[in-house]
């Protein structure tokens, strides 16, 4: 099949979405398929990473959103252009990553080349509105949300043979967007072999200890992920600064975003600049040297619709200490391989309890890595691609069905 993959989100930037969309190209190209990646970046940043370089990236630049926690994201109004560059490469099918600007695109090709449409809702969308309008999100809340549901998600809802969501509980939530008929449950996968431990060197630990100025003994509660509003790091921050025993210890906070000055401007204020370290964006193919300098990966996060970098934690053998949510229940199991918090002061608890229980936090760490066995992108990839064949075959039924209707 020729597949294409079309993201408001993919590199630089580093996401649940774009490690699932990597995920899923590797692996569908691994099965022997021909996939496409339409995108929306800054030619600037093609010198960066070398996906962006690659022949099956197609670039459909645009301009950064006006917000300044949506920076990262382009928009743009030119549809039936950026669709005239995607109909030579006469895709089979197209899986829509966004319910955006590139959708409208896809929507128009689908349309034009006469070809299924699968969708995949990554985004709880109500921990996002603030950006858009904080004013409308803490007044109009609930018709802010049914507004900009109408507008993008039900139209690409619509437009779909199959709907995939990560999780039942995102299942039982996406009727209230305005998603209705053939919706199936995929959990996303990641490359689980990448995070293993044996594919660190203790030299190179230590290099990445020394570089960041901690020592070997000190204790690593480590946030690995973008750096925005609806991760709430500012909880773990508070945590953290209320620990009777901080003087062995430091949070590390791995990754870029939007509110990485204001995290740093935020640690100032409580005095911790020293014990708070910021990496700034680091390279995905980097990133695993961090989980294993860690000794607990920490989340606070109520927006996750899967939790990939818990998984990516559990595959690098290392513990989670998260924020309870029905929607990582699947993934992680309290105090079997990670360990559940429920606010600010609960999570301080936690923090203080597994830094005097060595013993506890082995016990889980021994558990992390076959936790994850069933996210691997190789499953993944061939859960999708059934999904493919099921639509092309529901979609020619029902092309054929309303042939003879008319």
């Amino acid at each position: 099949m020729k597949v294409g993959i079309f993201t408001d989100q993919y590199y630089p930037n580093i996401s649940g979405v774009v490690t699932s969309i990597k995920m899923l190209y590797e692996g569908l190209v691994n099965l022997g398929h021909e996939v496409f990646i339409f995108t929306s970046f800054d030619e600037k940043t093609v010198d960066q990473p070398n996906e962006l370089t690659s022949a099956n990236v197609i670039n459909l630049p645009g301009r950064s959103y006006p917000f300044k926690n949506l920076k990262d994201y382009k928009y743009n109004f030119r549809y039936k252009h950026f669709a005239k560059i995607v109909l030579p490469y006469e895709l089979d099918i197209i899986h829509v990553h966004t319910e955006f600007n590139i959708a409208k695109i896809a929507r128009i090709v689908c349309k034009k080349l006469h070809i299924p449409m699968v969708h995949t809702f990554h985004t709880l969308y109500e921990d996002y509105l603030g950006y858009v309008s904080p004013f409308m999100d803490k007044h109009f809340h609930n018709i802010f949300l049914s507004t900009l549901a109408k507008i993008f998600i039900r139209p690409v809802s619509r437009a779909s043979t199959i709907e995939i969501v990560p999780t039942k509980k995102v299942l039982s939530l996406v009727e209230r967007y305005y998603m209705k008929g053939d919706i199936r449950v995929i959990p996303t996968g990641i490359q689980l072999e990448r995070f293993n431990k044996s594919n660190v060197t203790e030299q190179e630990k230590e290099n990445l200890r020394q570089s960041l100025n901690i020592s070997k003994d000190t204790f690593v509660f480590a946030y690995i992920g973008r750096t925005s509003g609806e991760k709430n790091i500012e909880l773990i921050m508070r945590a953290y600064s209320k620990l009777e025993s901080k003087e062995n210890s430091v949070l590390l906070v791995v990754g870029g975003g939007p509110e990485l000055d204001d995290l740093r401007a935020y640690a100032k204020e409580l005095n911790l600049e020293d014990k708070i370290i910021f990496t700034g964006f680091i390279e995905w193919i980097k990133i695993p040297a961090y989980y294993q300098i860690a000794d607990i990966f920490v989340n606070a996060s109520h927006s996750e619709t899967q939790g990939l970098t818990y998984i990516e934690a559990l595959a690098s053998s290392l513990p989670v200490l998260v924020q309870k949510d029905e929607c990582i229940e699947e993934v992680v199991q309290d105090y079997y391989n990670g360990i559940y918090f429920d606010g600010e002061e609960e999570l301080t608890q936690k923090m203080e309890e597994i830094q005097k229980a060595p013993k506890t936090l082995q016990r889980i760490k021994g558990n992390t890595e076959k936790s994850v066995e069933k996210y691997s992108k190789e499953q993944y990839a061939k859960n999708i691609e059934s999904i493919y064949l099921d639509a092309i075959v529901i979609y020619n039924r029902d092309k054929e069905l309303n042939k003879q209707s008319r």
